[in-house]
């Protein structure tokens, strides 16, 4: 597990293909990119190990760093000139009795030499893999079984770790309206439609030591017709008790599933409109202090 520490950072990388993992921003994809030279957020994701009790066996989970679910099995069939099952975002919502079946659940295994700066990530019988070998606009990453007698470059994987930081990093701005075009609440008052469809954001206020109501049906909730991060701390910040006008007063953190681990909130919401679970903390407090982020300089 050296090439995967628990609670690190990482990309991955395809032998073949060269890219990079990613997620995709209608909060359900994950496709291959090229990075330029600094990694997106929804490149990186963070590790997390679970030991099998039963057989003691380690699991490796990845949480994407911007958009906080996890890369996981789906049963739905690649599309056309894909291999295999898809891969896809999942939020973790089984209790804590796991089983080695969840579909975020992979096993890491490393090559034999020369090739053991490479690894599988593995599903069962089945393995992560690229497509697009030859057809290099199929850019889906699925999970396929391995049918030669030597492993696929297709399905071959470098673990590149990313630099982790206490510091968060800057958020994007809040989108500006073009000159000559009505946006955001003026262009509602005039025309009485949103320019984007509703999204429920259900919210709780953790304390300074990071306890929280945990059951999300308990939680206030309001309906936002917005994609900007920044909005959304201002909406969030608005509806604090102790709010004192202060922008970065509260810092956010994304709740992917009822057993998902807090991904602090730093870039714009995905497109999709599931509803969103977020916990606020006071900016400063301890808790808020113990976030960890991932070092990606001009992230977007």
């Amino acid at each position: 597990m050296e090439l995967f520490p628990d609670g690190a950072f990482v990309r991955l990388q395809s032998r073949a293909r060269r890219t990079y993992v990613h997620a995709d921003g209608d909060w359900a994809g994950v496709s291959l990119r090229p990075n330029g030279p600094v990694p997106p957020l929804n490149a990186v994701w963070r590790v997390e190990h679970l030991v099998w009790s039963d057989q003691g066996d380690t699991f490796v989970l990845l949480q994407n760093a911007a958009y906080g679910r996890y890369l996981s099995f789906s049963i739905q069939e690649a599309p056309p000139g894909h291999r295999g099952r898809c891969t896809t975002q999942l939020d973790r919502n089984e209790p804590h009795a796991l089983s080695p079946s969840s579909p975020w659940m992979w096993r890491v295994q490393r090559l034999d030499p020369p090739d053991h700066g490479y690894v599988r990530l593995r599903y069962f019988g089945c393995d992560l893999r690229a497509n697009g070998r030859h057809r290099t606009w199929n850019t889906c990453v699925t999970v396929d079984v391995n049918r030669g007698r030597r492993v696929s470059t297709m399905m071959q994987w470098t673990a590149h770790v990313v630099a982790a930081s206490s510091v968060p990093p800057p958020l994007p701005a809040s989108p500006q309206p073009q000159i000559g075009v009505c946006c955001g609440l003026l262009f509602w008052r005039r025309t009485g439609v949103h320019q984007h469809p509703p999204r429920t954001i259900r919210h709780v206020r953790a304390s300074d030591e990071g306890d929280f109501d945990q059951n999300p049906h308990n939680w206030p909730s309001f309906v936002s017709y917005d994609h900007s991060v920044m909005n959304l701390r201002i909406q969030l910040g608005q509806l604090q008790d102790d709010w004192d006008g202060e922008m970065f007063g509260f810092t956010l953190c994304m709740r992917p599933g009822s057993h998902g681990r807090l991904t602090p909130l730093v870039t714009d919401l995905p497109r999709s409109l599931d509803p969103m679970d977020i916990v606020v903390f006071r900016t400063g407090s301890p808790a808020a202090a113990a976030l960890v982020y991932a070092f990606c300089r001009g992230v977007r």
